[in-house]
């Protein structure tokens, strides 16, 4: 049985780490401040306090499009809903994962691109905390993540950084105690006995006729990397892949949680995934030092997101897969202060339209939060 009282803080934590990154990666503020990001290389716009990338965004799809499916004893992830999510996703996005924007842009064919096979940094794996957090069983949750990770990319070190970030979450749900050594033996462990034959009956797929070979020779890689940080708290790297992104992840866990750093302390990277992975394995503590998330964007509703993921391991919400709508509904079309139930969004009101010489900026509120949907004019 997992440990409920540590659950508690995990969404609200992430997004807080996600904050510090996402301001760090356009800023030089230490502290939390309004600050500008570009949205598009030609474009850039304003974020206000608290605002956080779409690592967060990312996670919250994925939490809203959870089914509690008691029948098999697991939280499934409808895909038919995080289509629909992501081609709204796109004009409200804060940030540009080159992952997420491809899939869009190419559809089913993205799958057959270099991309898709090749590309080793994937992207906001916040969207596998909520898969873990509902599914009271690892190996349903396994299934689950994979079928995630692959859904947007397919190298085999992204793969297994989706692996090991959800083993990390189930030992630290199932432990009182979080001691490196052994987190970091049971991590390897667990790579040791991964096997690709074995997730492949989650898929019907085919992979290409090295991908095996390739499958393996990474989790060498992973596991020799993996097994070098037991004596050291250093960790350099250039390229930011995934595999550094988690490693780098899991050693400034262990500082914060050795009390080696102040909890408001910004760290020196620029990689805001980094932070969200730290800070959302540190929610994951009972006994932590509490982190203050008041200045946080739409921080009540990132906090009901918990309560609901507790609802959908139960399967006490009886959640349905998501219908197909047929009716189009194109916000860029409404005046400001139109109502309507949108569906995704449900219900909605535009709160504010502006017109600038690049694009139309339209403010929508909902009942998760305040939106800023962006079109481009030529777009």
């Amino acid at each position: 049985m997992l440990n409920n009282e540590k659950e508690k803080n995990i969404l609200e934590y992430m997004a807080y780490g996600d904050a510090l990154g996402f301001l760090r990666e356009n800023s030089n503020n230490e502290n939390l401040t309004p600050f500008t990001y570009f949205h598009n290389n030609n474009l850039k716009l304003d974020a206000e306090t608290g605002q956080w990338s779409y690592i967060t965004q990312l996670m919250l799809i994925n939490c809203k499009c959870l089914v509690d499916n008691k029948e098999k004893r697991q939280v499934l992830v409808d895909y038919k809903r995080i289509i629909k999510e992501l081609k709204l996703w796109q004009y409200y996005r804060y940030g540009r994962p080159e992952n997420y924007l491809r899939r869009l842009k190419l559809g089913s064919k993205y799958y057959f691109s270099k991309f898709y096979w090749e590309d080793k940094r994937g992207e906001a794996f916040s969207r596998i905390f909520p898969i873990a957090l509902a599914n009271k069983n690892f190996n349903a949750a396994q299934e689950q993540v994979y079928k995630n990770i692959i859904y947007i990319n397919r190298h085999p070190v992204v793969v297994l950084t989706g692996f090991l970030l959800l083993r990390s979450i189930y030992f630290m749900l199932k432990n009182k105690e979080v001691e490196k050594d052994k987190l970091i033996d049971d991590l390897k462990d667990y790579l040791i006995q991964l096997q690709l034959t074995e997730l492949e009956e989650y898929t019907n797929g085919k992979l290409p006729s090295n991908y095996k070979i390739k499958f393996e020779q990474e989790k060498i890689n992973y596991l020799i990397d993996v097994d070098r940080i037991k004596d050291s708290n250093e960790y350099n790297f250039t390229n930011a892949n995934s595999k550094n992104i988690f490693i780098s992840a899991l050693i400034k866990f262990f500082q914060l949680h050795e009390g080696k750093y102040d909890i408001g302390h910004i760290f020196e990277w620029n990689e805001k995934e980094i932070y969200a992975i730290t800070y959302g394995l540190f929610g994951l503590l009972k006994n932590k030092e509490r982190v203050c998330t008041d200045n946080i964007k739409d921080i009540k509703f990132i906090k009901s997101m918990d309560n609901y993921l507790d609802r959908l391991k139960e399967y006490s919400i009886g959640k349905k897969e998501f219908e197909k709508d047929n009716a189009v509904i194109n916000v860029f079309n409404l005046d400001k202060g139109a109502i309507l139930k949108h569906p995704i969004l449900n219900n909605i009101k535009i709160k504010d339209r502006r017109q600038f010489n690049d694009y139309i900026e339209l403010i929508i509120e909902s009942k998760s939060g305040e939106y800023k949907f962006i079109k481009e004019k030529d777009s």
